[in-house]
């Protein structure tokens, strides 16, 4: 059944958070990026733009703050594509983006889109992403087909990729069920180093072949997220750790659980939930007990039955009445020194595998490869992310630091086990000295 949003909506019950965590420094943000073969036409992609557009009412829309929540409005403001600045992820404004939360940008070949958390997950968007594409080299005159892989203008919108996905699947559970303390989680190694002294971040991306990546994986035993996961938390310990006196608090990675694989779901809002995974720097550091630690706290969270749970405690959090009728601006204070479910002194990093950037064969001869980046902050300084496309994994460290060790170790590991590397950054370390 088509369906077209109303003049407000609700964000859905993850979106409620991101929000609230915004300063004037940090934002969560996130990036899908798609490397083609031929210089990016601005003017065309700028009317793939628009015509996209209509294609995602739930992305036309507005941040607002209301009495309670904030809310989103339709918007119908231009929106612009906009040159990109490639040393950084700069954070999206009322201003600098017409309303939107999501910014579309381009430099060289490369078609660069920027979303704020509060519209969408990665999956979400990277429906936005195809469909943008596919569009604008269609209007570029190359003959290119959906083949049931792309939301295509004038493709009905359904009622599901607009639902709330977390209330769909929320039931009412005890309160001995509810998942809070397994939520609230302990406190983790934090990564030092440097800080840049401007805004921006650094970015280095990791390029290879991705069978050449699964082979090493399926001779490990593992998949690729636990032998990325293990790898990472090693480099930070040699990095880091390894030579220093003092104790340290474990390694925490936050791994995001994109759960329409196992609560199927059409929605293009957000619905992933984390996995939160330690390991001890003075018992764990070896690569293949990383692996088996990776591996056991993955199918431990990967559990439906737990997943339900986890679901029903977020859900809970947002339906209790005494935080349904607190004001938006004591939230915000409570949210902000809270923490009960997001504390940032329980992180070490984030490592998001996207998995597959799934595209028809027709447009493949088009596009090399693609690249996703997850913003850092100042308490967590740094992220990895990998995405593949077009058989080329991008491995992607995104940072706040100028120290390049962690990468560089993990870079080193990867040569060892005989994967080759093609490796780009945008030298904000470099700049940033200037």
């Amino acid at each position: 059944m088509a369906k077209s949003l109303e003049t407000w909506s609700k964000l859905d019950n993850s979106a409620k958070i991101y929000p609230m965590l915004v300063n004037k420094k940090s934002q969560n943000i996130f990036r899908l990026s798609v490397n083609l073969k031929e210089e990016v036409d601005a003017e065309i992609l700028q009317q793939a733009l628009s015509l996209t557009i209509g294609r995602f009412p739930g992305y036309q829309v507005r941040l607002m703050k209301g009495v309670f929540w904030y809310y989103f409005d339709q918007n119908n403001a231009k929106l612009t594509v906009y040159p990109l600045n490639p040393t950084s992820i700069k954070k999206i404004t009322d201003k600098n983006c017409n309303g939107y939360c999501f910014r579309v940008s381009y430099f060289q070949k490369q078609i660069v889109c920027d979303f704020f958390h509060a519209i969408c997950d990665a999956t979400g968007a990277s429906e936005f992403v195809k469909s943008l594409v596919y569009t604008y080299l269609n209007l570029l005159g190359h003959e290119v087909y959906s083949d049931q892989k792309i939301l295509t203008v004038g493709s009905p919108v359904t009622t599901e990729e607009l639902e709330d996905a977390f209330l769909k699947n929320y039931s009412r559970v005890p309160m001995s069920k509810l998942k809070i303390k397994e939520l609230q989680g302990k406190k983790a190694y934090h990564i030092n180093g440097i800080l840049f002294d401007n805004a921006g971040n650094g970015i280095i991306h990791m390029y290879c072949d991705v069978k050449q990546l699964l082979d090493v994986c399926h001779a490990k035993g593992c998949t690729m997220t636990e032998y990325l996961g293990a790898l990472f938390m090693l480099s930070i310990y040699e990095s880091q750790i390894k030579d220093k006196v003092q104790s340290a608090n474990d390694i925490q990675l936050f791994v995001p659980i994109n759960l329409r694989k196992i609560f199927p779901s059409k929605t293009l809002r957000n619905f992933s939930l984390f996995s939160r995974i330690g390991a001890n720097p003075y018992e764990d550091m070896d690569l293949d007990k990383l692996i088996e630690i990776m591996h056991s706290n993955l199918t431990r969270d990967l559990n439906k039955e737990r997943l339900k749970d986890k679901i029903s405690t977020t859900v809970w959090a947002e339906k209790f009445f005494l935080v349904r009728f607190i004001p938006l601006f004591l939230k915000r204070i409570f949210f902000n020194f809270s923490n009960t479910f997001w504390g940032k002194t329980k992180k070490t990093a984030t490592l998001s595998n996207f998995g597959v950037l799934d595209l028809p064969d027709s447009m493949k001869q088009y596009v090399d490869s693609a690249s996703f980046s997850i913003n850092s902050n100042a308490t967590t300084p740094l992220s990895l992310s990998v995405i593949s496309c077009n058989d080329k994994a991008c491995i992607t460290f995104t940072r706040r630091i100028t120290d390049t060790d962690i990468e560089r170790a993990f870079a080193k590991h990867l040569g060892e086990d005989g994967i080759d590397l093609q490796v780009t950054s945008n030298f904000w370390e470099v700049d940033n000295a200037l």
